[in-house]
């Protein structure tokens, strides 16, 4: 069984090593909210994410990203999980998610358009399926109210 034993510090990927990423996941009540990016090379629809430097703080690499990506609107700023990824070339991911409660609607630049999913929508974004995406954007808010009776017949006897 391998260990996880990481060599000297890189300042790229390396075959067969790993990293850690910090991911944030803005939420704008209760509504998931990313980014489409411009740039040719990472052109798409994205979270914020950055490579964790080594012996970096997690926590402050992710209010990094809610400042630069998010104008710094953040009520909150919480970790929200733990997950694991292959990655290229045989490679290896941990990504630290952060859940960041935000007061507006971030701005966008030249580089990136924000972009705001209607309340209960999730699709996948990166290495991220949307019930995960639901998961974090919905911590925290109040459940859904139950049907009048909870849903169940009166006429059930267990």
């Amino acid at each position: 069984m391998a260990q996880a034993y990481f060599g000297k510090p890189s300042k790229t990927f390396v075959s067969g090593g790993a990293h850690v990423a910090v991911y944030l996941v803005p939420v704008y009540e209760g509504r998931l909210v990313v980014f489409d990016v411009a740039a040719s090379a990472a052109r798409g629809r994205w979270l914020p994410w950055d490579i964790l430097e080594f012996g970096g703080n997690p926590y402050e690499a992710a209010a990094a990203l809610a400042d630069d990506w998010c104008d710094g609107a953040v009520s909150d700023l919480t970790l929200a999980d733990a997950m694991s990824f292959p990655f290229e070339e045989g490679s290896w991911e941990l990504a630290l998610v952060f859940r960041a409660e935000l007061t507006a609607i971030p701005a966008g630049d030249a580089a990136r358009s924000t972009f705001v999913y209607d309340p209960g929508e999730f699709d996948a974004i990166g290495n991220f399926d949307p019930v995960d995406l639901e998961r974090w954007a919905l911590r925290g808010l109040p459940a859904p109210e139950a049907p009048p009776g909870g849903g169940v017949s009166d006429n059930l006897v267990f």
